[in-house]
């Protein structure tokens, strides 16, 4: 008997032994708590404003945009627990892993030609990252200067993807773009030189809804010359909402023409703008 009882006592002990890690996993807490490599495939940015998405793409991720942020947030909490941002310098480009416990996790993927901050508009090399809960984070544009009536860039093409996953494992997250951006195209046949001045732009977008907010309190105007140079172009956030841009021809009041903005879709404004025959089309 006492034989017995020793050989299921070393059992036992060998049982924990080797369970150790995993007990320290399922309880969720502690710094010996077992982790797992999580990489990830990004996909969804291969295909042009109008065109549907076509999956994964072959190319380098840095031919269609030239900065990526993965952020992860914890299911349970919503707070954010990790964080990787990579520019399209960097010789891994694209290649971002994450040592995570156990447990379900929001992974968010945010790609853009622009230069934008996580939960900010404004950053120098020393400023503190801002971390959120999942509920309230979002991606801006940065701004040159800490007032938000400094913007001075163009949106440019700018995708974002999410995905609940358990890591149970080691295991790559595929993530699938989604454009968030629309564009809209303005070519009028009898005014080709005018000022475009552009009302209501966004230039945040919120992880958790995908809706944008935050409109400049500069608005951008535009030397356009049509003649020259063909439809003027401009990318934007698809607010959910109209915008309206000031036709300003020469030796005219400006005219407010009201534009919807899709996501990945082009917005057309022809016609004649002096009589007030403006067609508008999204395709």
């Amino acid at each position: 008997m006492k034989k017995l009882f020793l050989f299921w006592a070393s059992w036992q002990l060998i049982l924990l032994t080797g369970c150790k890690m995993d007990l320290i996993d399922f309880i969720g807490n502690g710094s010996n708590q077992k982790k797992y490599t999580v990489n990830f495939r990004i996909g969804g940015l291969n295909h042009n404003i109008g065109e549907p998405n076509v999956g994964f793409q072959n190319e380098p991720i840095k031919n269609y945009i030239t900065q990526l942020s993965i952020i992860v947030y914890d299911v349970s909490s919503g707070e954010e627990v990790a964080r990787q941002t990579q520019s399209s310098t960097d010789l891994n480009f694209g290649q971002i892993s994450f040592n995570l416990p156990s447990t379900n996790y929001i992974f968010v993927a945010a790609g853009s030609n622009t230069p934008f901050g996580i939960n900010l508009f404004y950053q120098t090399p020393a400023t503190t990252p801002v971390k959120l809960q999942i509920a309230q984070a979002y991606m801006q544009y940065l701004y040159p200067d800490p007032y938000e009536g400094e913007k001075n860039y163009r949106t440019t093409d700018t995708f974002l993807a999410k995905d609940t996953v358990k890591i149970t494992g080691n295991k790559t997250v595929d993530l699938m773009m989604q454009r968030v951006i629309g564009e809209v195209e303005i070519s009028f046949s009898d005014v080709h030189t005018f000022n475009a001045e552009l009302f209501g732009e966004s230039t945040a977008i919120s992880f958790d809804t995908y809706n944008p907010f935050n409109g400049v309190t500069r608005r951008p105007i535009f030397q356009v010359n049509t003649s020259a140079n063909g439809p003027f172009k401009l990318k934007l956030l698809t607010t959910g909402r109209t915008l309206f841009i000031d036709i300003d021809p020469p030796g005219a009041l400006p005219i407010p023409v009201f534009i919807p903005i899709e996501r990945n879709k082009t917005t057309k404004v022809s016609g004649n703008i002096l009589s007030g025959e403006v067609n508008i089309t999204v395709k």
